[in-house]
């Protein structure tokens, strides 16, 4: 009797099998599986509680196969993976609405997770059989819900859903017994275990490759599928195997019905780029027919993608977010075809973008940073790298930079869009603004937006072409789905390869997550502006520097004004535990997280350090005192607090010291309430002369007027103590300044209030800055032994042509001043431009290898600059007899009035050698030096003008600084 029932069960699974459009298969394999997933298939439509539980079973089931075949630490696959994913939702799927009524939602669900069964179940077939096979799942004829007349009536190839219902429910009580035979079956052996485990990775990685690769857009097929040949744009042919039998790429990417691009499938943790190289083979023709080489080649674990594109000048992998569109690769291939000798973007940046000198641009048509910096990034791109980075200081022109650069992209190299990428709305406003002002050379005057397109990044796709201006709030919003905190996923309207290349303004701020994020995510090369660049932000762009201009150099050429430090000593601070809610926005340094321990003046310090600093500013500004009464306006103030409760003090403690009303001083935050009009009133008006902010609302605002920076609390970062002083060292027009500020005259310094010691921070960027500086573009190379005697004739010419420096510098034996020294520094940019590209370095090398100049060996060599080119000038001139650097000159002039002195009677501590070697040394660096130099590092970390006249006394320090001045130059 037993066999009778036996043999009916057998009979019943088969027909069962027979009934099932999409679980037949598990019948050799596992009966409780085809049991449950046709159960859970049957009642999806009219019974959807009992599908979600037969969905629960299944799961189930699965869950102990994958224990016995694998391991029980194996059970459920990769914790992050497909299998799992779908594993977990099976086991989660829970109960329909309560009272059992049906909802159209419910019924989704249960259709949802048949298809996970069903998937699963596929999964399984080939983890036991290594067949790879596609299977391809048929909705039946129920789940179509449009009526039946209509014309949009889907065709199902499936349609016994009651009879698959009836054989379910016929085999509902063998169900024990199958479970009692499936919980007898012993676990895998040990060799079997291993095997299984290594066809489960490669399983689980196709699987991600499939859902990556259907997310962009492509259609998997199996090979012996027809699909491809129909009218599809993108299809990705599974298994296609070579002509001679060999195994075949795991994926053969065909575009339009053609094969363009190859994908290699590896194990979670395989060698993708040995994977890749095995790859390059498969890169000829696909088949025995004409069909045209594959220049795409993709090598994945499904998680990490590597993606070499064939037609680049040098073709190299690359990491990329995921698979390109099929549309990409479309016109990808439209462009190779167009022109055949630059098919890429980055060939067409080697082959078709002029250098700057050629292309029909007036040398003063930039300033000479702006020039240095668009040659240096465009030599790096040609190049083939795909991070840069370029400093240029506050007051430098960096926009302007950024919008040169894309402008030659754009009509050059045909870029197709550029993301151009700030961290606030009103930088992105001043960005279009420059974008609409600018005009290059041969558009006829015609501005940039009437030839390319720029605009904000909106909510619809990205434009065919042109500039897309974002903040990086808006775009992580963008590629979140509206939860900045869920991170950066696939979006197919705004997919990783919508740009050619990405420009991103403050760059510094790349050490964050979400900066980091859209880098990774856009298959493009990223330029990187900063006025401020940081060890960790230059990680993230691969130390590749490649043009620096620092504060110091905007301030040699008036781009900016000095620093002054005014302390305020024996002050009391407290710690207190801070939030920084308003930098959270804009994502902290690296250095200074937000909620943390920090100094700040509160209290009865806070009203003493406010006072010190209004009766202070008669030695801050002595040109400015009022005649009688001997008071200065205080002018344009921003005050740095620790956060918005300490800001609320700082406000009310600055009215009552200075004895002003509610419009004196303001607290700005972007959450108080209009930020933007307050900085315009504050950049405007007389009225409201100070502003009390807690992060960096300022950065990238216009903050001319601003001439005091007071901190109120310790900066742990030296680069956020840059970008906080920053807002004070812009430059501004007089009449500018008179209107805001009265009693003003010019703006000549930027006094920096320091209760805590931050300018320490100062000399720690400064150092930084010079190590960088090996990194950067060199361009031209300096000379070698074969060509000096050219550079020496180039050199000579030059001169001869009339082009030398003023008479009056070349014949006056007077101190050079501040002034001087700039017109010395602008004809050696000129010098250093096309058709002359010579370097002060160059010259004053080849003059050394010509034996007319010997270096001094009691002394290093340290880089030539505009007054070492002056004394060449003298030389040729028949001047002076030998040229000699001038630190050289510099520093025998301090030996010899040292000398003098002693002979005198007079001797120098160790501290009154250091004031006096550090004045030669600033002086042989910046070609001038007087008395308010003092205000500069070195000498601030030594008290500035204070620490020279302790160390030289109150009434033997200014004449000797004089005197000392005077022997030196």
């Amino acid at each position: 009797m037993g066999r009778v029932h036996q043999a009916a069960d057998e009979d019943a699974l088969a027909e069962l099998a027979d009934a099932s459009a999409n679980f037949g298969f598990l019948l050799p394999l596992e009966p409780l599986l085809l049991l449950y997933g046709a159960g859970a298939e049957a009642d999806a439509h009219a019974h959807p509680d009992r599908s979600l539980a037969q969905a629960r079973q299944f799961a189930e089931v699965l869950t102990a196969e994958f224990a016995r075949l694998l391991g029980p630490e194996s059970a459920d696959g990769a914790a992050d993976g497909p299998v799992h994913r779908a594993l977990t939702e099976l086991h989660r799927s829970g109960n329909p609405s309560p009272g059992g009524e049906t909802r159209p939602d419910d019924r989704s669900r249960a259709r949802h997770l048949v298809r996970h069964c069903f998937d699963l179940g596929v999964w399984y077939f080939r983890l036991r059989t290594g067949v790879r096979d596609a299977l391809t799942f048929v909705p039946p004829a129920e789940w179509d819900d449009t009526p039946a007349g209509s014309p949009h009536r889907k065709v199902t190839a499936w349609e016994p859903v009651t009879g698959l219902a009836t054989w379910v429910a016929l085999l509902d009580e063998y169900v024990p017994a199958l479970r009692r035979a499936f919980d007898r079956r012993t676990p895998a052996e040990t060799g079997t275990r291993e095997s299984l485990k290594a066809r489960a990775a490669i399983l689980e990685a196709e699987w991600r490759v499939a859902d990556l690769l259907t997310e962009a857009g492509w259609t998997v097929q199996d090979g012996s599928d027809a699909l491809y040949k129909l009218r599809v744009r993108g299809v990705a042919v599974r298994g296609t195997a070579q002509p001679d039998g060999a195994a075949g790429p795991d994926y053969v990417l065909r575009v339009d019905g053609r094969p363009v691009g190859t994908v290699e499938v590896q194990p979670r943790g395989g060698d993708l780029r040995a994977a890749m190289t095995r790859t390059r083979g498969t890169g000829i023709r696909s088949t025995a027919s004409a069909e045209p080489r594959m220049h795409y080649t993709y090598a994945t674990d499904g998680v990490r993608v590597l993606f070499r594109n064939g037609d680049d000048p040098e073709p190299g992998p690359r990491e990329v977010f995921t698979f390109h569109q099929p549309d990409t690769l479309a016109l990808w291939q439209r462009e190779a075809a167009a022109d055949p000798q630059a098919p890429t973007f980055q060939s067409r940046v080697r082959l078709r973008l002029p250098d700057l000198s050629d292309d029909g641009r007036r040398q003063d048509s930039l300033r000479s940073v702006q020039y240095d910096a668009v040659r240096a990034f465009e030599s790096s791109l040609r190049r083939g790298e795909r991070r840069a980075m370029v400093q240029i200081a506050v007051g430098g022109g960096r926009t302007v930079t950024a919008v040169t650069a894309a402008h030659r992209l754009l009509r050059h190299a045909r870029a197709r869009r550029i993301l151009f990428l700030v961290d606030r709305v009103e930088l992105e406003m001043q960005a279009l603004a420059t974008f609409a002002a600018y005009s290059g050379p041969g558009d006829d005057g015609r501005k940039f937006t009437e030839l390319y397109r720029v605009e904000r990044l909106g909510l619809d796709a990205v434009p065919s072409h042109g500039v897309v201006v974002s903040t990086v709030q808006r775009l992580i919003s963008a590629l979140s789905g509206g939860d900045p905190t869920s991170g950066v996923h696939y979006r197919p309207n705004l997919p990783p390869e919508s740009f050619d290349l990405v420009i991103a303004d403050d760059c510094h701020r790349s050490v964050s997550p979400r900066w980091r994020a859209l880098f990774n995510y856009f298959d493009a090369p990223v330029l990187g502006l900063t006025a401020t660049p940081t060890d960790r932000a230059l990680e993230v762009f691969q130390d590749n520097l490649v043009s620096s201009y620092t504060f110091e150099d905007a301030v040699a050429d008036d781009r900016a004004v000095g620093v002054t430090v005014y302390r305020v000593g024996g002050l009391p601070t407290r710690p207190e535990w801070t939030a920084d809610t308003l930098e959270e926005e804009y994502g902290p340094d690296a250095e200074e997280t937000p909620g943390h321990r920090r100094s700040v003046v509160s209290g009865k310090a806070l009203h003493a350090a406010l006072t010190a600093f209004k009766e202070g500013l008669r030695s801050m500004f002595p040109e400015r005192a009022e005649l009688g009464s001997g008071e200065v306006a205080l002018p344009k103030t921003v005050v740095y607090a620790a956060d918005d409760r300490h800001a609320d003090e700082v406000v009310a403690t600055v009215r009552t010291v200075f004895g002003q009303g509610p419009g004196f001083c303001r607290k700005v935050t972007l959450k108080s309430g209009s930020p933007y009009r307050l900085l315009a009133e504050f950049r405007n008006t007389i009225e409201l002369r100070v502003v009390v902010v807690v992060g960096l609302v300022l950065a990238g605002t216009d903050t001319a007027p601003v001439e005091c920076v007071l901190f109120l609390r310790d900066v742990k970062s030296a680069n956020r103590y840059f970008q906080m002083v920053a807002v004070g060292t812009r430059p501004i027009a007089s009449t500018e300044l008179r209107a805001v500020t009265p009693g003003a005259s010019a703006k000549t310094q930027c006094v920096v209030v320091d209760p805590f010691d931050a300018t320490r921070h100062y000399a720690d960027l400064s150092s930084a800055t010079r190590k960088r500086r090996k990194n950067t573009y060199q361009d031209p190379a300096p000379a070698t032994v074969d060509d000096y005697v050219e550079v020496m004739e180039r050199w000579r010419s030059f001169l001869r042509a009339g082009n030398g420096p003023a008479r009056d510098l070349i014949t006056s034996t007077r101190i050079l001043t501040e002034g001087d020294v700039r017109r010395l520094r602008s004809w050696a940019e000129s010098l250093a431009r096309p058709p002359h590209d010579l370097t002060a370095e160059q010259i004053w090398s080849a003059y050394e290898r010509a034996g007319v100049t010997v270096p001094d060996p009691r002394r290093p060599r340290t880089p030539k600059g505009p007054v070492d080119l002056l004394g060449l000038v003298r030389y040729e001139a028949g001047l002076e007899p030998r040229p000699r650097p001038y630190r050289d000159q510099v520093f025998d002039r301090l030996g010899a009035w040292i000398d003098r002195q002693e002979r005198q009677g007079r001797s120098f501590d160790p501290d009154q050698l250091w004031w006096m070697e550090s004045i030669a040394d600033c002086l042989a660096t910046d070609g001038h030096f007087n008395s308010t130099s003092l205000a500069n590092v070195p000498f601030t970390l030594r008290g500035g003008t204070s620490g020279f006249l302790r160390a030289f006394g109150e009434q033997g320090g200014v004449p000797l600084l004089d005197e000392l001045s005077r022997g030196l130059a």
